[in-house]
């Protein structure tokens, strides 16, 4: 593909519309109780906190996709409420393959880092999943598989619906804030805005379900420890069909600055760059105001 289109390309690219799909998605899910407090902090506004604080975590292997794409995940995201409806917000996400992670963040407001090794292996009835990002472990689930799934695994996020060809599905909505820091560095290139995003799981074969451990570490570059276990929940291991649907903005934040420290998560930004900035502040400003020069 020319970095140049040609009219004819751009033709069919007007006729196309690709919604994402992942073919017999391998995940290993749990959603766990953690701290009150902590989700308060997490959630940016005008996100709440659901009834309970809870959080879910996975990690999934995406065999085969419909946009060229095939590589790894895994997330930590918090269940809240906008409005009336119930969801999950995506605090964190790792992958290992650069289209996906450019996919994902622009187009959606993912806020999706590359991750060194993300990996999903199961050993009879063992599964293991983990990622690990700039040497350290940050996300590591293990399930000790007990049989197939005994209750609907549906709840407030995750609702029973129907696709458009009558197949039965699960329906999620994910919240994600699409922003980006503006060319000065200062401030933010437009207004931050709040994307609803709806995904179809369809499970391909039998859930099954288990009893493990979850672990969710710090490192300098992603506090995922943050969001502590206070208890874990059921594991589910099992293969889906899942088609990400188009997003829609739903608010823009007119008063941004109640968002401004939220705004940092999808950087690597470390205690110890902070203060390398903060004290070359004075200098620094005064390189700001000559290279207006240039």
């Amino acid at each position: 593909m020319p970095y140049s289109l040609q009219k004819e390309d751009l033709k069919k690219l007007r006729k196309a519309f690709l919604i994402p799909e992942f073919i017999n998605a391998e995940m290993l899910i749990a959603t766990y109780a953690t701290d009150a407090y902590a989700v308060r902090e997490a959630l940016p506004g005008p996100l709440l906190p659901a009834k309970a604080p809870l959080a879910t975590v996975f990690v999934a292997r995406y065999p085969e996709t419909n946009f060229g794409c095939v590589y790894n995940e895994g997330a930590l995201l918090l269940h809240c409420r906008y409005k009336e409806e119930n969801g999950l917000y995506c605090l964190s996400m790792q992958v290992d393959d650069d289209m996906a992670l450019i996919g994902g963040r622009e187009r959606f407001g993912y806020p999706k880092k590359m991750a060194e090794s993300i990996a999903l292996e199961r050993t009879g009835n063992r599964v293991v999943g983990s990622v690990r990002r700039k040497g350290a472990e940050i996300l590591r689930m293990e399930c000790e598989l007990e049989g197939e799934l005994s209750q609907d695994i549906s709840d407030e996020t995750l609702v029973r619906t129907r696709d458009w060809n009558g197949v039965e599905c699960y329906r999620q909505i994910i919240f994600l804030f699409k922003f980006f820091q503006n060319p000065g560095g200062r401030w933010f290139d437009y207004l931050p805005r709040l994307v609803r995003e709806p995904v179809l799981f369809r499970n391909t074969g039998p859930l099954l379900q288990g009893r493990g451990e979850i672990k969710v570490a710090s490192s300098a570059f992603d506090p995922l420890g943050d969001i502590p276990v206070r208890q874990a929940g059921n594991i589910v291991y099992g293969k889906w069909h899942n088609t990400m649907l188009p997003g829609k903005v739903v608010r823009r934040l007119w008063n941004p600055f109640g968002f401004v420290r939220h705004a940092f998560s999808k950087v690597d930004l470390t205690a110890e760059m902070t203060e390398a900035i903060a004290g070359n502040a004075k200098r620094a400003k005064e390189i700001w105001k000559a290279a207006g020069k240039f």
